[in-house]
């Protein structure tokens, strides 16, 4: 009787176990691409540049770095396979990478098919334009700096929290890439003797290059924006400009709960569009002489007046350019749909041509500890 149970459990064990086991890859046989680049060299080719970590104790170099040649991101993969001891998976890409010369084609955003068409890749991976090659980004590997992908999604990220950089994800860019209501805008870095946050690019609909933003016009573009509250800026707030090397006009503050309200209209077949932007201050920072208990009231007219003046030659230039990365559209087709349907498909130009009024609030909340 015991030997029939016991069969009974073998052939039922057989029945409900699976045919064949699949043995999972080792660590070792696995190369998790991290920081992923894409340029173009001096003779026009497509270059793509990958980092992946090396894991083993054997090892001294625990980064791999790879420059190819190929037509597709799906054909550098295989390129890349065909160098490395283990199988390129790109389900971990932290950045990506794209050469500030790629953007003068009007086809290279079609590369990035597969990263929204494979199941397996991600869309949260930063994304930085690069303005020089692509090649001494990847290559830079400094030893009192973390690996390249962990140290410029660092840098994104960080500065990020501070207001002073844009933080887009591919899935990011594919929304503004096909919301008529709005264009791109990437964070842009360089290489000097480190990697440097220079400000951002703006794309127009095409998705190819259409301007440049610096640092402060970054972080007033995000206040345009309405997606953060908490920023760090520095203004000459005083007539003049000193002759030597200490500009003494300019303030610097904090700036807290920024809230950024956009009303629309029509009329006369244009667009209007009236922005108050809103905010308390905390001043870190003042290099002129000035009677703050008497005269803070004036203090706050001086920033009030210089922050719409900044704001007003921003919105100049993005009217200029015929660019919408504030996403003004999106309010049009929200609040004005009738209008806007008629122009979406050119909302560059209408936008261009659009009546853009902006006021400015200012409370200060803090003085700073010095008088």
């Amino acid at each position: 009787m015991k030997w029939l149970m016991g069969l009974l459990l073998l052939l039922f064990s057989l029945l409900i176990l699976p045919r064949g086991i699949v043995q999972p890859p080792y660590l070792e046989d696995i190369a998790f691409t991290l920081a992923f680049g894409v340029d173009l060299n001096k003779e026009n080719e497509l270059v793509f540049y990958a980092t992946s970590p090396v894991f083993g104790k054997e090892v001294k170099e625990k980064t791999e770095r790879f420059d190819v040649k190929a037509k597709t991101i799906r054909q550098s993969r295989r390129e890349f396979d065909d160098r490395s001891t283990g199988v390129f998976i790109g389900s971990k890409l932290q950045v990506l990478l794209i050469g500030k010369r790629l953007l003068q084609d009007p086809n290279w955003l079609s590369l990035l098919d597969v990263s929204y068409r494979d199941a397996k890749a991600t869309v949260n991976s930063r994304i930085m334009i690069v303005d020089g090659p692509v090649s001494e980004i990847m290559h830079f590997n400094p030893k009192d700096k973390p690996t390249t992908s962990i140290y410029l999604r660092s840098l994104i990220d960080t500065s990020n929290v501070r207001g002073e950089s844009l933080k887009t994800t591919l899935q990011n860019l594919h929304r503004q890439l096909f919301d008529k209501g709005i264009t791109p805008a990437i964070p842009s870095i360089k290489m000097g003797k480190e990697v440097i946050l220079t400000g951002s690019t703006l794309l127009n609909r095409k998705g190819t290059y259409s301007a440049s933003l610096n640092s402060q016009e970054t972080t007033l573009l995000q206040i345009l924006q309405g997606d953060k509250s908490d920023f760090y800026l520095t203004l000459p707030v005083m007539k003049g400009k000193e002759e030597n090397a200490i500009e003494r006009n300019m303030l610097s503050f904090n700036a807290h709960n920024v809230k950024t309200k956009i009303h629309t209209g029509y009329s006369h077949d244009k667009f209007r569009f009236d922005i108050h932007v809103n905010m308390y201050i905390e001043l870190s920072e003042r290099l002129f002489p000035f009677n703050m208990k008497k005269n803070s009231d004036k203090l706050e007219q001086m920033v009030e007046k210089q922050l719409k003046m900044q704001l007003g030659n921003f919105i100049k230039k993005i009217q200029k350019h015929k660019i919408d990365p504030i996403g003004l559209g999106v309010y049009a087709r929200a609040y004005q749909n009738k209008h806007y349907e008629q122009v979406q498909d050119r909302w560059g130009k209408a936008l261009g041509e659009a009546t853009i009024n902006i006021s400015v609030d200012v409370t200060t909340r803090s003085m700073g500890a010095v008088k």
